[in-house]
């Protein structure tokens, strides 16, 4: 089998003062990703409820003239590209803006201001409002790859809510495209590039060959795009889409349809468990090859007990070792209903 599923299992042992103080083996499980060979942890899952936050009090507070997003200000408060990029200074399409990032984390970095509206729930995102942005970010990313010719890399990225990192409540996405990879971009197109070396495949195809075959970690299908759980997750769930495009001018608006179709069927999921926020990264080569396909993550984010902290800590930033509640295969099993047909 080209694709291969490594796990280890330790145990620690203790006596539990939950179980009369039985003697107990508790088991953590370290997976390898099967493109990198990054690992991550399976922990315990206590079984707490998450508690999604409320933020409609601080959406009133922040609103209006105090955001730049809402429909008062956005085309005084953001600022415009050069004409000979964008003939005026700005996209749109529907309620979506697309403007330059004052602060850019890229060489080229534009905002997608998704809605009018300031604080959109998981529940009040429409497919229309959710496309529209994408397609509106994609018209941007064709716009950079023809001025400039060294954009190798390209990304979509979604904060949602402050739990994600997110810092304006306004729902936006960031459009991110560079000579210059990101970790992530370079480790996996990296691999993906020696597995179609030495097996002649490429690795999502083959991924997605594999997850079906098992019927563990295959969620569904959405028209264009497959979705599956991470094998070693990222997060407390990892779910990767694949689109059937593998590079930028692959890419049409049928597939941002899907997309806002699937997430809206993730959102619903996330609803269900008391998640609130998430990430979302969705990763473009430029120049079409056989090796790499477009594709997305997307890891719910939350806060933990009544100190609301955060889910994230020294494993992950320090270890680079992500750390996960949920069994994956579990997850895949709920979220799976949500794709029923």
């Amino acid at each position: 089998m080209t694709i291969q599923f490594i796990a280890h299992e330790e145990f620690f042992t203790f006596h539990d003062p939950m179980q009369d103080r039985k003697l107990i083996d508790r088991k953590t499980e370290i997976r390898k990703d099967p493109l990198t060979g990054e690992t991550s942890r399976i922990i315990f899952d206590p079984g707490a409820p998450f508690v999604p936050t409320d933020y409609t009090e601080l959406a009133k507070e922040t609103a209006g003239s105090k955001c730049p997003f809402c429909p008062e200000n956005v085309q005084s408060f953001t600022p415009t590209f050069p004409d000979n990029l964008v003939e005026g200074g700005r996209l749109t399409k529907g309620e979506a803006v697309v403007f330059p990032n004052l602060f850019p984390y890229s060489k080229h970095n534009a905002v997608v201001r998704m809605s009018d509206q300031h604080y959109v729930k998981l529940k009040e995102f429409t497919t229309t409002m959710i496309a529209d942005a994408f397609i509106a970010a994609h018209a941007y990313l064709k716009k950079v790859t023809i001025q400039d010719s060294k954009t190798t890399y390209a990304s979509i990225n979604w904060n949602y809510l402050p739990p994600s990192g997110g810092s304006i409540l306004h729902p936006h996405i960031h459009v991110l495209a560079s000579e210059q990879p990101t970790n992530y971009q370079a480790t996996t197109s990296k691999a993906a590039q020696q597995f179609h070396e030495n097996h002649e495949q490429n690795f999502h195809a083959a991924l997605l060959q594999h997850e079906r075959e098992l019927a563990e970690r295959f969620i569904g299908t959405e028209q264009s795009i497959d979705w599956l759980h991470a094998f070693a997750p990222k997060s407390h769930a990892d779910f990767i889409g694949v689109l059937n495009a593998s590079s930028l001018d692959d890419l049409h608006d049928a597939h941002w349809k899907d997309l806002a179709t699937s997430l809206s069927r993730f959102f619903r999921y996330f609803e269900s468990i008391g998640i609130a926020s998430f990430n979302l990264g969705l990763f473009i080569p430029i120049s079409p090859n056989k090796a790499e396909r477009v594709h997305v993550r997307l890891v719910p984010r939350l806060t933990i007990g009544g100190l609301q902290t955060s889910d994230m800590n020294v494993f992950n930033f320090l270890h680079s070792e992500p750390l996960c509640l949920k069994v994956p295969e579990q997850t895949t099993q709920e979220v799976a209903k949500h794709f029923a047909k």
